[in-house]
């Protein structure tokens, strides 16, 4: 048989098997690691002071034309009443928002929209003016709401 024993070429022919269980094997690995990453920010922000953050909401309310030379141009013709705040965050925003490092933020004239989203996942924080209409899928307090997941928000 060429020299070669009958056991070397069963190792030869499970390699290619091997290769292809690791490959297959990569995006579950990916996908739980996310998971794992999404609950422990989920985690994370229900433990936050949100009496803290709502306070710091309704000041960037009071203050969004502070914040308009902060404002991207280019989200003009999708957010046109609001100021849309990207990366790098300016000083000058409410320290609790900054502390969050949301990827961005859209303050209108009732409501702060607090973007903290991850790969394949969306999470919103929403702070709420006094008297205007509220709503996402948690209610942390009055006011404060937490959007996640896939959901749509519904307004009460």
């Amino acid at each position: 048989m060429n020299g070669v024993s009958p056991s070397r070429k069963r190792v030869k022919s499970k390699t290619p098997l091997v290769v292809v269980l690791i490959l297959m094997s990569i995006p579950v690995v990916f996908l739980a690691v996310n998971f794992v990453h999404i609950q422990a920010r989920l985690f994370s922000l229900r433990h936050k002071n949100h009496q803290i953050i709502l306070a710091a909401c309704r000041e960037a309310i009071a203050n969004r034309e502070s914040y308009r030379k902060y404002h991207n141009i280019q989200w003009d013709v999708s957010y046109k009443d609001k100021i849309v705040i990207l990366r790098p965050l300016p000083v000058d925003l409410p320290l609790p928002i900054r502390e969050l490092d949301p990827k961005n933020i859209i303050i209108g004239d009732e409501t702060v929209t607090i973007n903290l989203s991850l790969p394949f996942y969306r999470i919103c924080f929403f702070g709420y003016k006094a008297g205007a209409r509220q709503g996402a899928t948690t209610n942390y307090m009055d006011r404060l709401w937490l959007l996640s997941g896939s959901a749509i928000t519904s307004l009460d």
